[in-house]
């Protein structure tokens, strides 16, 4: 199903319950529907009726769903960035996503406007305040000309400094995953969702944002992660489906009162976004008495894969495949492995992503020639159709639920006056899962080549998340005999210096 019409539905049928709610506002469905038309009204307008890729910048605010139903009922293409990128990356991802448009958040104003001037397209940044009040309002629904097949989003995983990678994801990809997940959870008009999650990143968008509305469910927007504020919604509102990534449960954890167990509203709490530690499910499970269900996801299959469900929750695992899904485990000739032994997760079915946008080779290499995607993930399926993943084939360092691509980084760095050889590779961390952390080789003439001098340098061309956490300084890096560095042996010289 095209998804503006998913919101069509639901605005219709629970048109006076409370869609979006926090301390950022509240809004009815029929509002939140109404204002969302006023603003796609206002892109034809202003843009006219050719699709478009319209880039979107905004944080965790009502200003997000209102542009996304906005422009999705305008026919437009979203192309939704980071907020925490700096306007050189965001200038990057608009001129390769071809975003001739861009709507922003009126506190990004500067950030906005600084990546649409870099751009190496003409770029129109337009505040999403300025497009509700364009003009005479107009709240009557919009009839986008897109069908299910048509590309709805472009979502970019990758680095921005070298090739980047847009997800193109159509509007069935995204609708028949919505659906599985809805059916295996049972989402309902008395659910609460506290939305911690950032809503540019698929799983967010997907879960919680389609997820809840399609099924007239209240929405709690959190601007910013608060595990004390979580913790309060969690006891005072009623049936709450947290999901979120695993450092977000241990501190909210830590910060559940001594009658959590016996008081909180929880129905179901699913992690994804990154391997869930034992020590996370055993220590969440210890304060509120209720048990973490893992699953899996990648932007390219819009995302989930797999899930436990209630009360069928294997530990350790990460469950089964969602309805409709197929998963295989297969060699590299792209045959199947028997269960028990590990291969690459390989997925099919309508969550499979069109492809990379601009990127045929990149969409030809993560596809076998029967249609299945391979994930770069190894694992094995277990008895009972369980599955478990044993580890990456790629190398993504994947911190706090965020995907990192060393080699945008160690680009970076190689920027850097003095700076001979760059890698980056993943330090394990207790709340975030993992961080960057680089080796450093520098020319022996070289002066000023300092870690201080090295991560200031990083903060002005990445995002903060992406900052190397710490740097070590080697006469050479390590490499094999075609000169390939080896970051097998850069990370075991991390984990004895962190032994």
């Amino acid at each position: 199903m095209e998804l503006y019409s998913t919101i069509v539905e639901a605005a219709q049928k629970y048109a006076n319950s409370i869609a979006l709610d926090g301390d950022v506002g509240r809004f009815t469905y029929a509002e939140l529907f109404g204002r969302s038309n006023v603003l796609g009204h206002a892109l034809l307008r202003r843009f006219g009726a050719e699709r478009r890729n319209v880039a979107l910048l905004i944080p965790n605010t009502p200003y997000f769903p209102l542009a996304l139903f906005g422009l999705l009922g305008a026919g437009h293409v979203a192309v939704p960035f980071n907020p925490l990128l700096n306007p050189e990356e965001l200038a990057v991802l608009l001129s390769h996503g071809e975003c001739g448009v861009l709507i922003y958040d009126p506190v990004l104003e500067d950030k906005a406007r600084q990546a649409a001037e870099l751009a190496q397209i003409d770029v129109a940044a337009v505040s999403a305040a300025e497009l509700l009040q364009d003009g005479e309002p107009d709240p009557s629904p919009l009839a986008p000309a897109a069908g299910e097949d048509d590309l709805s989003m472009i979502l970019y995983t990758s680095g921005t400094t070298g090739d980047p990678k847009g997800v193109m994801l159509s509007h069935q990809n995204i609708h028949s995953n919505v659906i599985s997940f809805c059916q295996v959870f049972d989402f309902n008009e008395k659910d609460t969702f506290p939305c911690v999650l950032p809503l540019f990143h698929t799983f967010a968008m997907t879960v919680v944002l389609f997820g809840a509305l399609v099924n007239g469910a209240r929405i709690v927007l959190f601007p910013q992660f608060s595990p004390q504020k979580l913790v309060e919604t969690i006891m005072t509102q009623p049936n709450i489906i947290l999901l979120a990534v695993p450092p977000m449960l241990m501190m909210t954890a830590r910060f559940a009162p001594p009658d959590a167990a016996e008081k909180h509203n929880l129905r179901v709490v699913a992690s994804g976004g990154g391997p869930l530690p034992s020590d996370v499910f055993h220590y969440f499970d210890s304060r509120f008495q209720h048990p973490i269900l893992e699953g899996y996801g990648l932007t390219e299959t819009s995302p989930a894969v797999a899930v436990n469900r209630p009360g069928i929750n294997r530990v350790g695992t990460i469950g089964l495949p969602l309805p409709g899904v197929k998963v295989e485990m297969r060699d590299e000739n792209g045959s199947p492995v028997p269960g028990g032994e590990v291969g690459e997760l390989c997925v099919q079915g309508d969550l499979v992503m069109k492809g990379y946008y601009k990127n045929p080779a990149a969409t030809e290499a993560v596809f076998f020639e029967d249609g299945w995607l391979r994930t770069g993930d190894l694992g094995m399926k277990l008895d009972e159709g369980f599955l478990r993943i044993v580890g990456r084939s790629k190398d993504v360092i994947l911190c706090g639920g965020e995907n990192i691509y060393p080699r945008e980084i160690e680009e970076t760095l190689m920027r850097f006056p003095g700076v001979t050889e760059a890698a980056v590779v993943a330090k394990a961390d207790a709340l975030r899962t993992e961080t960057p952390f680089a080796f450093i080789a520098v020319d022996e003439n070289a002066e000023g080549v300092t870690e201080s001098a090295l991560r200031k340098h990083c903060r002005q061309h990445l995002g903060e998340y992406k900052v190397p956490v710490g740097f070590q300084f080697l006469p050479e890096l390590p490499k094999t005999a075609t000169r390939k560095i080896q970051k097998e042996k850069l990370r075991d010289l991390l984990r004895k210096e962190n032994d």
